[in-house]
């Protein structure tokens, strides 16, 4: 392999990457930088597999490098063929006169006056250099002016002289003027006072061949002449009529009609002459008629007042609360048995300041049965030794009777199914009969293809074929429609999990508390965790020395698959930990209490690092539930002394 360009190594970096991601699937960006290094120095290829060996598999390195090896022998044989130089180099340019003079000036300055022009033009022009078949060496020293030829390869080579490069530098001046007055190209002038000449010389040759108009154009600006009655005149005094565009919008055109008071517009003057009654013979009418007919007034917008609807139901739903509040006041009323005493305070007016005494009280008019004191007296039969009970009023519970579902079992599910099924194909066998409906096509399978076609299938197997397939592919894409169809979307699936895993928790909450000895296992903790949020339970875990607690609330089906968690499927006692005097323990979690409470104590299950024990203690009294703590800590204490 030979020595390669950058330009050259940029083109081939996709090739050998798609070379390397075909054989070794994901790699490292090094070894194919290190790869195209190798590749730019012209290394051999053991030497590139020797180096792919020290970063991959040998094997994976041997074809590797083989298939390198081979795209970049490709590589050169195709750069070859179409001309280029492949990874050898790029073909040189032609070199401008510029670089020509640049490049005989160097070299001037280098080799002094030793160096002639004749002899670098020709070393330069061996571009030009014309091949020619071979001839005898005379001849061709005759034609050339005593110059000798050069051979190579069969071919005599013969470089122009000096007097000829000239020639040729003439000729090519000559083409590029007659290009120029062709495509008429002028030489701009070297001053810049020539150059505006110039320009202004083209613009008036252009503005001479566009015919433009002369127009007198006033040197001031012209009056405005009124006569007495405020008309436009001209100079002479004649009458100038001045033209008004016409109005296209109806707002414009009512605008026009509006005029000031005291002057009519057209068309009212045509609406009065409308309006004029028709002379009609004055014996036939009646004095009490109106002459005018019946006129249609124009309607406009009527717009409410701002909070009118608002204040309107405000009224409706404070009517409403007086009377809800009435009829409980009555219902009270009638079961303590002072409905008269509400009666009473409704005839009370309201706003008096002076209190009106009763001349006698309405629990002693019954028993007295007069309407003063004066002369009392008690009523005849209005004592007894019975005992007046109150009126008994119906519970407030629903008198309906409730009616307990009837749970079948699988057997019984089961046959109600088949007999549910077996009426509603019986009913669609009665549609079809009476012509109600179209009977279904015959469910051809390639198993049955010849009993239930018969001889179609005989006289041509392969239409008939085709179109069983095809029923075969339409039943199946109506299958899985409907099931796609009735298929859950996530949302869906979520708050399905979702409704299976909440419990009404509103007729009280399940609380857990558990002690562990150790909670520093992070995977633990994470456990502990993501279960509390997935079984949506509230609580809080406390973090002290080897006392750590953790309380969960929520319904009884998640406290049952928490305890499974925390009692059966985390192993505590594979972790040890160190207590205090530097003895190892195996870590233990045990069930402290559980029970009932009315309503949540905590939110979101969180984790609370408590350095002593007065802030652990402090932390759950926030929550008016430091018996938690305390039942905790006495367990733990107790245990340690061995007395529990």
């Amino acid at each position: 392999m030979v020595q390669m360009e950058e330009s050259v190594i940029a083109d081939l970096e996709p090739k050998l990457h798609k070379i390397f991601k075909s054989n070794l699937g994901f790699f490292e960006t090094d070894v194919l930088d290190s790869t195209l290094r190798l590749i730019s120095k012209g290394v051999k290829r053991e030497r590139l597999e020797a180096k792919l060996a020290g970063s991959i598999d040998v094997k994976k390195a041997s074809k590797l490098s083989e298939e390198i090896w081979t795209f970049m022998e490709e590589y050169n044989l195709i750069k070859s063929e179409s001309g280029e130089s492949g990874v050898l180099g790029k073909r040189t340019r032609d070199r401008t006169q510029e670089e020509e003079d640049y490049t005989d000036f160097t070299k001037r300055k280098k080799y002094g006056e030793k160096y002639d022009r004749a002899s670098a033009y020709e070393g330069a022009n061996l571009s030009n250099i014309t091949k020619a078949p071979k001839v005898k060496a005379e001849k061709v020293k005759e034609e050339s002016g005593g110059l000798e030829g050069v051979k190579e390869e069969g071919i005599e080579i013969i470089p122009p002289t000096p007097k000829q490069i000239q020639d040729m530098l003439k000729k090519t001046q000559q083409m590029i003027e007659e290009r120029k007055n062709k495509l008429n190209i002028k030489v701009a002038p070297e001053s810049k006072a020539d150059r505006i000449a110039a320009l202004q010389a083209s613009i008036a040759s252009k503005l001479n061949k566009v015919n433009i108009p002369k127009v007198e154009l006033p040197s001031k600006p012209v009056p405005l002449l009124l006569d007495d009655s405020g008309r436009t005149v001209d100079s002479t005094g004649a009458h100038i009529q001045m033209s008004a565009l016409p109005t296209s919008l109806k707002a414009n055109q009512r605008a026009q009609e509006v005029t000031r008071p005291g002057q009519t517009t057209a068309k009212e003057e045509r609406r009065k002459e409308e309006d004029k009654p028709v002379e009609e013979d004055v014996q036939f009418l009646d004095p009490r008629i109106g002459q005018r007919g019946a006129v249609r007034t124009k309607r406009i917008f009527a717009f409410h007042e701002a909070g009118k609807f608002q204040a309107e139901g405000k009224r409706d739903r404070m009517k409403i609360q007086l009377e809800k509040l009435q009829s409980e006041i009555s219902s009270i009323a009638r079961k303590t048995g002072i409905s008269s005493a509400t009666q009473l305070a409704k005839l009370v007016p309201k706003g008096t300041s002076q209190v009106v005494q009763p001349d006698i009280e309405w629990w002693d008019q019954i028993v007295l049965g007069s309407n003063d004191y004066e002369g009392w007296k008690i009523r005849d039969g209005a004592i007894t030794n019975l005992i007046e009970h109150p009126i008994q009023l119906q519970p407030l519970e629903s008198s309906k009777t409730e009616a307990v579902p009837m749970f079948l079992t699988k057997k019984e599910q089961k046959k109600m199914r088949r007999q549910n099924r077996r009426e509603a194909y019986k009913e669609k066998q009665d549609k079809v009969r009476l012509g109600l409906i179209v009977p279904d096509e015959p469910k051809v399978k390639m198993s049955n293809l010849m009993r239930v076609l018969g001889q179609e299938q005989v006289l041509d197997p392969t239409k008939v074929e085709a179109q069983v397939r095809a029923q075969m592919a339409k039943r199946k894409a109506d299958h899985e429609a409907k099931n796609a169809e009735r298929k859950l979307t996530p949302g869906q699936k979520k708050e399905k999990t979702a409704r299976k895993l909440k419990e009404d928790t509103t007729a009280g909450v399940n609380v857990a508390v558990y002690r562990l000895k150790n909670l520093r296992d992070p995977a633990k903790k994470w456990k502990l965790e993501k279960n509390a949020q997935q079984l949506y339970m509230t609580g809080t875990v406390i973090l002290y020395q080897d006392i750590n607690i953790v309380v969960v609330e929520g319904g009884p089906k998640q406290q049952k698959k928490f305890k499974q968690l925390m009692m059966a499927r985390i192993k505590w006692e594979e972790d040890t930990y160190t207590d205090k005097e530097g003895n190892e323990h195996n870590n233990q979690c045990e069930l402290v209490w559980e029970g009932q409470t009315k309503q949540r104590n905590f939110g979101e299950i969180k984790f609370k690092l408590c350095p002593t024990e007065g802030a652990a203690r402090e932390h759950f009294k926030n929550a008016a539930v430091e018996h938690y703590w305390d039942q905790a800590y006495s367990t733990a204490v107790l245990s340690a002394a061995g007395q529990l």
